[in-house]
């Protein structure tokens, strides 16, 4: 990721949350608004060095940038780790040197909507508001810093995105109640989230108490007590882990058939709900499960998020490869909770570049090597169970595989 890329997806977000605000979605508008600020401020960071958004501990984004990429031990990009959104709106008033416009205490509620609790705001119109515009006051000093065009950034929104008044009153389709339908969804997961949380617990206390009354009966067998509480620990995160993804589950389930309620077509172009409202509401209620479940059991949750991949989590690989060209996947950072995802597609070899070629296909005669386009197909979240499988979907998420992949 570089400084123009982000500054796209930046936005991206920021128009997507003008378009919800405009039709009177303050709940959809909030979240595209969190996602957009954290683009802009990775897009400041990126703009001075690349390394500056590298988090603790990264071995794939700082040895990349500072071409390393093929030494033994280097992760792949695709594995790197960035930094949180608090430690980068502090980096970013370093950099922009006493031109933020706005103080952490005041981003504040926007890092909270960015991070799980944006249905706080719904119920706030002004909560709502000073979220809205106080990103667009860090998007636009940002892309002040950048030197990017405001009719590249703002767009139709250019004249009046400063000026939300301005915005709620330019025409727009009135929307059908689904946003408050998703959020009613998403706090009546979130609660069965924290009971399901709390029942694992309880189930588990007694036997694992028991468990550990016995360990010196099987020092043979498990080397020390040190290995058996060990063994225990990684079993009980097991069960908490299998509880999650149980639960998180049914709640993605229960979201896709309010989307196709409220006309909802993944596939088509006739859909009643655009592919980025679904997106936010398959998020939102991704979100507010995990946060919930986090919330009541988060040292046992904790080990889910500090590594792309766990030795507990069960990740699934529900898609099969596709019938022609190679499959790829690789780790993405979710959309929609801490923890990293997979990302599925598959490779297509491109027609050849010369035009007068009649082969229809690469003929290994006009180029130095073979042209290969990557496709992204899906995304599924192990721990959130976030899925997203349509192009549009993946579109609206802002994830995409590399258009020229090279083996």
């Amino acid at each position: 990721m570089n400084a123009e890329r982000f500054t796209d997806l930046a936005a991206q977000m920021m128009r997507s949350a003008l378009d919800s605000w405009r039709g009177g979605n303050r709940l959809f508008a909030v979240l595209h608004a969190g996602m957009g600020s954290e683009f802009c401020l990775k897009a400041i960071l990126c703009h001075h060095d690349p390394l500056l958004i590298s988090a603790h501990g990264d071995r794939a984004l700082r040895f990349h940038t500072l071409g390393f990429a093929g030494e033994k031990g280097v992760k792949p990009l695709e594995q790197a780790r960035t930094i949180g959104m608090a430690e980068a709106f502090k980096d970013a008033e370093v950099v922009m040197q006493g031109r933020m416009p706005v103080t952490l205490d005041a981003f504040t509620p926007v890092m909270e909507s960015r991070n799980g609790i944006a249905h706080l705001a719904h119920h706030n119109p002004a909560t709502a508001e000073h979220v809205v515009s106080t990103a667009l006051q860090v998007a636009e000093a940002v892309r002040k810093e950048l030197d990017t065009p405001a009719t590249d950034f703002w767009r139709g929104y250019a004249g009046a995105f400063h000026d939300l008044s301005k915005v709620a009153a330019m025409p727009a389709m009135p929307k059908v109640g689904l946003e408050q339908a998703a959020e009613d969804l998403a706090q009546a997961e979130a609660k069965e989230a924290e009971r399901a949380a709390l029942d694992v617990a309880k189930s588990t206390a007694a036997t694992a108490a028991d468990a550990i009354a016995r360990i010196p009966l099987w020092g043979d067998a498990l080397g020390s007590d040190k290995a058996a509480r060990h063994a225990l620990s990684v079993a009980h995160r097991a069960v908490v882990s299998a509880a999650l993804h149980t639960t998180s589950m049914r709640a993605q389930r229960a979201a896709a058939d309010l989307l196709k309620s409220y006309g909802y077509l993944p596939i088509g172009r006739d859909s009643e709900v655009s592919a980025t409202d679904a997106v936010a509401v398959k998020t939102l209620v991704a979100r507010n499960v995990e946060g919930a479940f986090r919330g009541a059991l988060s040292s046992e949750l904790e080990f889910t998020l500090s590594e792309p991949s766990s030795d507990v989590v069960w990740r699934p690989r529900p898609y099969e490869a596709a019938g022609y060209g190679s499959y790829l996947w690789r780790w993405e950072p979710c959309p929609a909770c801490p923890a990293w995802g997979d990302m599925y597609g598959y490779l297509e070899h491109d027609v050849c570049a010369v035009e007068e070629c009649n082969a229809g296909v690469y003929c290994g005669e006009h180029d130095d090597w073979e042209p290969i386009t990557a496709h992204a197909q899906a995304f599924a979240c192990p721990v959130c169970c976030l899925v997203l499988d349509t192009e549009g979907e993946l579109e609206a998420a802002y994830m995409e595989l590399a258009t020229n992949y090279e083996e």
